[in-house]
């Protein structure tokens, strides 16, 4: 089966209908044909449970396999549009999102590793970062990865699919329409140029979104609620913008998260600036690292939205007639305003990059600064020993001197010291071999400091 959640506009209808539990596509066939629909289906990523229901579904309603493709390659980005040779308008694009989840404990808020499916332990355990484990040393590493401080591995990539065309009852099979293979210039085929000019009660619109979050229902819940199917026939790109809008606020909200989190850990860091060896204990360099991490991904995911935006926007604008509905100029006026938005929110999270890498250039210089007051305590040490040294080595030399073989004691009054006449000798072979010593140390000074100047 494959379980899917529905919205329909029927034909002047004021509002749409909500249909939940659909779990087949065979149902989904049977039901009667609204004017616009909405379809949510997992994730288009083939799955054991899913892949046969999202072989009937891409069968049926001929989803493009370069759509397919995309899922089947991992593909963080896209955005195509293209027409059968039926009229069919096809627009479709993937966004890859980061996914953020912060702790809900009383620890101070940090961002961690939530498994997407917690009621399967077994899945859980072996939960993996962008990665399926091939032995049990993989899994044990992904676990770790998953323990470090601010790691998340999730992603959120969802799958759109517009699809406008006449609305009609279902063609015979042997006049189904070719799935199209590959990108295709525009104004070859003989038919309709645009879905947009089919007069609006002739268009049947479905929108299918494949691994949504759940956000996204909930958008188009309201949106069942409140508008009309004239609203959304009209100009059924308002659709595709409605998606953009909440995909938006969904990496703007991730981008705060991080910011927020890394805010703490920003102030903490300042805090400990006057004290560099207690800063060099505390300081967490896995979880800066982990905190530049998404901040770079959430900045990259933001580039590739606006991308898709000025592609969905340029695409909508040549779609539109010389003289354009006030439907059509409200899609164009909230695609050019919902680029603002990303820009936006582009720019904070560039912003949170510059400020977190100022933030790791403190941490390297506290602990360099630790590392160099511990030196200077050693080498005060150092030097108090060889200044004791120095004083008490006159000593040392003449009670050496005194307590050789060539100075000895009498024994009878009045004890005076008597001194050996192989005294000489003594200084024969002391003084060569510290001339030695002293040309050794001399010639290797040179050579170490040539090095280093």
């Amino acid at each position: 089966g494959l379980p899917m959640h529905i919205f329909e506009w029927h034909q002047d209808a004021l509002c749409g209908e909500e249909i939940s539990n659909v779990r087949s596509v065979e149902r989904l066939v049977d039901m009667d044909r609204p004017a616009v629909r909405i379809v949510f289906a997992p994730t288009d990523v083939p799955h054991p449970k899913t892949v046969q229901g999202m072989m009937e579904l891409f069968d049926h309603f001929r989803i493009p396999s370069a759509f397919i493709d995309e899922s089947l390659q991992h593909v963080s980005q896209s955005f195509c549009a293209r027409k059968d040779e039926y009229g069919t308008q096809y627009t479709w694009f993937h966004l890859l999102t980061k996914d953020i989840a912060v702790s809900k404990d009383d620890k101070p808020r940090r961002i961690v590793h939530v498994a997407k499916n917690e009621k399967d332990q077994d899945i859980k355990k072996r939960s993996q970062p962008r990665y399926k484990a091939k032995s049990p040393t993989d899994e044990e590493v992904g676990m770790r990865a998953q323990r470090m401080s601010q790691a998340n591995f999730n992603w959120i990539k969802p799958g759109f699919v517009l699809k406008i065309g006449q609305r009609i009852t279902d063609l015979p099979q042997s006049q189904s329409p070719k799935i199209p293979q590959g990108p295709q210039r525009r104004g070859t085929s003989a038919t309709i140029e645009s879905g947009t000019t089919l007069a609006p009660e002739d268009r049947s619109v479905t929108l299918f979104c494949f691994g949504a979050p759940r956000s996204l229902a909930d958008r188009f819940k309201k949106v069942q609620e409140s508008a009309s199917t004239e609203d959304l026939i009209k100009d059924p790109y308002i659709l595709l913008e409605i998606v953009m809008e909440e995909m938006y606020k969904l990496m703007d909200g991730f981008g705060w998260e991080v910011g927020d989190i890394f805010g703490g850990v920003e102030t903490r860091t300042l805090e400990l600036a006057p004290t560099p060896g207690k800063a060099e204990k505390e300081m967490e360099f896995t979880g800066l690292h982990n905190l530049a991490k998404h901040a770079i991904y959430l900045r990259e995911n933001c580039e590739s939205a606006l991308t898709i935006l000025e592609s969905l926007r340029t695409h909508h604008l040549r779609l539109m007639r010389s003289d354009p509905s006030i439907w059509e100029m409200s899609t164009q006026d909230a695609l050019d305003y919902r680029k603002t938005m990303f820009q936006s929110t582009q720019r904070r999270l560039e912003s949170l990059e510059k400020r977190m890498e100022n933030i790791l250039q403190l941490s390297f210089h506290l602990v360099t600064q630790a590392d160099s007051r511990v030196m200077k305590l050693e080498s005060k040490s150092m030097k108090t020993i060889a200044v004791m040294t120095l004083i008490f080595m006159p000593l040392g030399t003449i009670a050496a001197i005194f307590g050789t073989q060539m100075i000895k004691l009498r024994d009878d009054a009045p004890y005076h010291m008597i001194v050996s006449q192989d005294f000489w000798l003594l200084w024969l072979i002391a003084v060569p071999i510290t001339i030695v010593v002293v040309v050794i140390w001399r010639v290797w000074y040179q050579e170490a400091k040539a090095q280093f100047v």
